[in-house]
């Protein structure tokens, strides 16, 4: 079966390499792959969801060929038009499918690339399970970004020092089991849907400036900066920024790591450069539903 796993713009060749022989193609924010088994890339974390091409558009002969040899499923149609829609329905009903718009396995709908099928069973949701969630709250996609470039290994202590729901330490604990998920928030709202979501784990509400770990405790530091959009501002970073990452540069091991995200770029460079010890020493952007963000990869320098 031919697959289309969508992914977050500028770390499609982290999903590439995790998927490895399964791999056709690829190109800015998406994989095509081929498996005998949705299986086989279930537990891959990833990207958000995974469809069937259909080749041309809804009437053409071969439009619904690719289902066809599949099990009978519920489906939903996903279109605008209420005559294509229509026409669908009845053309998918006439394969022994049922219509099941609030219980599909299969969505038909239309993509930037064409329309596909996408599988409900591969989508984040279902694969990760609900999390509780904040408006601003990272989505689960791109903390897995995160961790991947933290590059995190059994045993070692991971902080997220701007926690908010967890989300990124959810990820990290996916990862790699045997760690130890640390983070704090300034909210104690945010915290406490933090706990829910990680089950356990060492959270407590406290100041990124102002960290309650000792000098060189730290391996890794995983983090969605306030960027000033939807959280902060600007002008609250030009202090925030410089004490936090002083903050980072104290708690980290000497062989230990951050990665930091922000669209607050230029900021966070100028913060690192007027740090002793902390060096950048890889950035990526990424595109996701209309941000531009930036991550930085940060080192201990030799002192």
């Amino acid at each position: 079966m031919q697959l289309n796993l969508r992914c977050v713009e500028g770390a499609v060749d982290l999903l590439a390499a995790e998927l490895g022989q399964f791999v056709i193609r690829s190109n800015r924010s998406s994989v095509d792959c081929c498996v005998s088994d949705l299986q086989e890339i279930a537990g891959c974390r990833l990207y958000s969801s995974a469809a069937i091409p259909l080749p041309g558009s809804p009437g053409d002969e071969t439009f619904l060929e690719p289902l066809q040899h599949l099990e009978p499923v519920a489906f939903r149609v996903g279109a605008d038009s209420a005559t294509v829609r229509r026409e669908l329905v009845s053309a998918v009903e006439r394969m022994g499918w049922r219509n099941d718009p609030r219980d599909w396995a299969i969505n038909l709908t239309e993509s930037p690339a064409g329309w596909v099928a996408e599988v409900g069973e591969l989508h984040w949701v279902r694969r990760f399970g609900r999390l509780e969630r904040l408006p601003w709250a990272t989505s689960p996609v791109v903390a897995e970004v995160l961790v991947r470039l933290a590059k995190i290994r059994a045993g070692q202590v991971v902080l997220d020092p701007f926690c908010g729901s967890g989300t990124v330490l959810v990820a990290a604990r996916a990862q790699q089991v045997d760690v130890r998920v640390v983070g704090a928030d300034q909210s104690a709202g945010s915290i406490e849907l933090a706990r829910r979501n990680l089950g356990d784990g060492c959270l407590r509400v406290g100041f990124a400036e102002e960290l309650k770990h000792a000098d060189g405790s730290v391996d890794r530091v995983v983090a969605n900066l306030p960027f000033g959009k939807r959280v902060g501002s600007h002008q609250d970073n030009l202090r925030l920024y410089p004490a936090a990452v002083g903050e980072i540069a104290r708690v980290l091991t000497k062989d230990g790591r951050a990665v930091l995200m922000t669209e607050d770029k230029r900021l966070l460079r100028t913060a690192v450069a007027g740090t002793q010890g902390l060096k950048i020493v890889k950035e990526r952007l990424l595109r996701f539903n209309g941000a531009t963000p930036t991550v930085f990869v940060l080192m201990p320098t030799r002192r």
